[in-house]
């Protein structure tokens, strides 16, 4: 059976509810694929050299398959910027790690963050940022997008440090330095290479965030 086939609504309508779980783990099998094949190529090549054919022959999938998941290009440029964003999640307990020492709170935060924006992956994002700032549709949507992470993202910033004296706003703004700083280290390693030192930088950041939040 062909991807095309597979999801077709008539064959699925037909087909008994038994058969559906394996046909919609296939389903998201597939659309995982598309978008690690989109991610691989606007890493390596950069966001113009993106094609739906290409992403399609690369994943082992149809056509027909990526039309199914992504009805356009940009449809693949969101997955993929939301994978990457989504790898920010913490998938910790926060009030389990807000048990910890403050030091200890902030190094986790910051190595969690820089696992992804250290990562060689970030440099998609990067290719993203380029070409959506000319598409006003694409932009307004991974804008809203990233409000809407990032909010969440506040509050369980603000919950994960409720035991520091400052009001919520700065809690918030001291985030939004971390981050501010952890995606220019991030830069200046995409800019000098691999091999440029960011650790010392990191550790200076972590020293900063413990200070700031001590306050």
């Amino acid at each position: 059976m062909t991807e095309d086939v597979e999801h077709s609504p008539a064959t699925d309508a037909a087909v008994p509810g038994a058969r559906r779980a394996p046909r919609q783990a296939r389903s998201l099998d597939t659309r995982e694929k598309l978008v690690t094949a989109a991610l691989e190529l606007i890493r390596t090549e950069g966001y113009a050299a993106l094609s739906t054919p290409l992403v399609a022959r690369r994943a082992g999938v149809s056509r027909g398959a990526l039309q199914y998941h992504f009805a356009s290009r940009d449809d693949l440029f969101v997955a993929v910027r939301s994978r990457l964003a989504l790898r920010l999640d913490w998938g910790f307990p926060v009030a389990e790690l807000a048990a910890r020492p403050l030091a200890e709170r902030v190094a986790w935060v910051v190595d969690h963050y820089w696992s992804v924006l250290g990562s060689d992956d970030y440099v998609a994002a990067m290719e993203i940022r380029l070409y959506e700032r000319f598409n006003g549709a694409l932009h307004a949507q991974l804008c809203q997008e990233m409000r809407e992470l990032a909010e969440t993202r506040h509050r369980e910033w603000v919950r994960l440090f409720a035991d520091v004296s400052l009001d919520t706003d700065t809690l918030v703004g001291v985030r939004t330095y971390m981050m501010d700083a952890l995606r220019g280290i991030a830069l200046r390693r995409i800019e000098m290479g691999p091999e440029e030192r960011v650790r010392p930088a990191l550790a200076l950041l972590k020293t900063s965030l413990a200070g700031l939040l001590a306050e």
